[in-house]
């Protein structure tokens, strides 16, 4: 008999199908997978991402005062930032939501 040299070409379909057939398993995937994905939105547009950004264009500001980066680099900061926070209205005016 000859045996695969590849092991994971037998087990993955296996395990594709046994979660497939588990019907708690099935249905369990989809909030994990929102749960975590809304935990990043959270952490990435909170409290403390505000903070940070707040100190950010306090930064770059007295950076580009001073001359050390330019003032176009300093603004590029700002709209970055400000994408970040827009980025959940900006995907509902493109979804229709």
């Amino acid at each position: 008999m000859k045996t695969s040299k590849h092991p994971t070409k037998l087990f993955l379909p296996l395990l594709i199908f046994a979660l497939c057939t588990v019907p708690q398993w099935a249905y369990a995937a989809g909030p994990a997978w929102e749960s975590a994905l809304q935990t990043i939105v959270d952490i990435m547009t909170g409290t403390t991402a505000r903070l940070l950004s707040i100190l950010a264009v306090v930064f770059f500001g007295i950076l580009a005062l001073f001359g050390r980066i330019s003032w176009i680099r300093a603004l590029q900061v700002a709209l970055g930032i400000s994408i970040v926070f827009g980025a959940a209205s900006i995907v509902d005016m493109f979804a229709g939501n």
